[in-house]
């Protein structure tokens, strides 16, 4: 569930109202987009994507406003401490925070708007495309696979559209995510789970290189502890 960005969302609708929608279809079909507020990063949600690029873009947009005015930090990013502040700047608007190039607060946010819309269409070509997996899709690549040309395919986790995101239980983006999952109680070691993406071997020729990577793909619950033994590897010196 995407809790954190609920309030961004009811911004986002908020400020598209009915003077910010004429002659603007653009914008109305992003209102009308992001009023489909399912509540959760599910790879079908176009809503989620909408709400996550404009609390991106005018998280960083303000920032930049900052850093510029004071001359200091060009090319920084803002870090998760920033989201107070940032709050509280675009919801209480002070005028004497905003730079003189808008004329309100308001019009900060529909400039924000605005350009998230024309990014998105650029990259699908209509805005009800752009759904969330179409940007979340998982890239787990093989530390050699660049080298391997058209190998690689066979060193790689195949690409694959997925729910989650940061700030949420499921934590995963296109190149970050959890490195494992696991849940058990002590004593009750056989009804614990666990998920680890990328298979359970580094030799792609090993039958276990994909092995449980697809339990991490779909949240589906796997064992914790392991198996029947299926082979015994013995040094003898």
């Amino acid at each position: 569930r995407a809790i954190f960005l609920e309030r961004w969302q009811r911004l986002l609708v908020t400020t598209l109202d009915e003077e910010a929608l004429q002659n603007t279809p653009q914008r109305a079909e992003m209102k009308r987009l992001a009023v489909k507020w399912d509540g959760h990063a599910a790879v079908d949600s176009v809503s989620y994507r909408l709400v996550r690029a404009f609390r991106d873009r005018t998280r960083l947009a303000v920032w930049d406003m900052f850093t510029g005015a004071l001359g200091a930090g060009a090319g920084s990013r803002p870090n998760s401490l920033f989201e107070g502040s940032l709050w509280r700047l675009v919801t209480e608007q002070p005028p004497h925070l905003l730079a003189r190039d808008y004329a309100n607060w308001r019009a900060f946010l529909l400039t924000q708007i605005d350009a998230v819309a024309a990014e998105l269409v650029k990259e699908c070509g209509t805005l009800e495309r752009c759904t969330w997996g179409r940007h979340n899709t998982m890239a787990i690549a093989h530390p050699l696979s660049k080298a391997l040309g058209p190998l690689a395919r066979y060193f790689d986790m195949p690409a694959v559209q997925l729910p989650g995101d940061r700030d949420m239980p499921r934590v995963v983006t296109p190149n970050f995510g959890a490195s494992e999952r696991f849940a058990v109680s002590p004593g009750r070691e056989a009804e614990g789970i666990f998920h680890m993406p990328g298979g359970q071997s580094a030799h792609p020729l090993s039958p276990f290189f994909r092995a449980g990577h697809d339990a991490w793909v779909r949240g589906e619950a796997a064992p914790l502890l392991p198996g029947p033994a299926m082979h015994r590897l013995t040094l003898r010196p």
